[in-house]
Parts: structure tokens; sequence; C-alpha cells
């Protein structure tokens, strides 16, 4: 779990600028895949990492980071276990679909409330929804091939030992 906590804290180092918001990457999605509902454990240690050593999001937004982020990873865990039951595809895709999820699921969420904030927000809603389709390719890149890795490698890592 540590490792892991680490990982996504250290991911999110690296954040782009896209006026007039920025993104980063976050990989919770990755977190619930591996971790499953340890992510809801593992999330706010790591943003509360980051609001305390480098400013980022702040003390005021972590109960809504953690939420918003702990039920993606949570719906990515989900949809994980659901297609690597089935047997349909490669750990590759199983894994990059349930990440894919994952971004989508927090992008639409973050634009839900920045659009609920008000009027003053709304542009920067839809731009903050626009600029999150190219970390949902990277991460959902970068946690397939994880997920293929670990599923050769170290299977019982994988959310609920899915091997």
């Amino acid at each position: 779990m540590a490792v892991f906590t680490a990982a996504f804290f250290a991911a999110s180092l690296l954040h782009f600028k896209v006026p007039p918001t920025s993104v980063h990457l976050l990989f919770h999605g990755l977190l619930g895949v591996v971790l499953g509902r340890r992510a809801l454990v593992a999330l706010p240690v790591g943003l509360a990492l980051q609001a305390a050593l480098l400013g980022h999001g702040g003390l005021s937004t972590l109960g809504v980071n953690a939420s918003v982020f702990g039920l993606a990873a949570l719906a990515a865990h989900h949809a994980y276990r659901a297609l690597a039951g089935t047997g349909w595809s490669t750990p590759f895709a199983t894994g990059a679909c349930a990440a894919a999820l994952g971004v989508a699921l927090s992008a639409v969420a973050v634009m839900g409330l920045l659009w609920s904030v008000g009027e003053g927000f709304r542009l920067v809603a839809q731009y903050a929804l626009i600029a999150h389709l190219p970390i949902l390719g990277v991460e959902a890149v970068v946690t397939g091939f994880t997920v293929e890795f670990l599923r050769r490698v170290r299977p019982a890592l994988l959310a609920g030992g899915c091997s």
C-alpha cells in the first residue's frame, strides 16, 4: 500500500498547464486495480502529503479530492474485477479500460463540481474535462502495461488477487 501511495504522490508531481487550468497524472485507477478498497486509505494520505509538502490542492479541498478520486478508484476496481472475470480481454486491455474509466469519472466529477460553483467557473469546467483526455490515454496505457507485468510476476498483487 505504501509503495502505490508513493507512486500516486510521485506521479502527481508531473502537472501540465492547460490555460485556464492545469492537469496532472494521478494513477488512481491503478490504485483501484491493485489496492481495491484500500485505495480509499492510500489516496487521502497521498493527497495530504501533496497539500502539506507541495501546496497542491490544499487542505481545504482534501475531502472533495479524496472523495472524487476514491470513488473513481473504486469504480476502476470493480470494472477491473468484472472484466478480469470474463476472460474476454488481455490483462493490458482490462487494466487500461479500468484506468480510463477512473480518469473519465473523476474528470466528469471535477467538471460537475466546477460547473455547480457558478457562472464564472463554467468555462474552466469545460476546459478541465477536455484537458483530461490526454491524461486518460497516458494513464490507461501505463496501467495496462503495469497490470500485464503484475499478472505475469505477482498476480496476487492485483485487486482481490485476481489472476
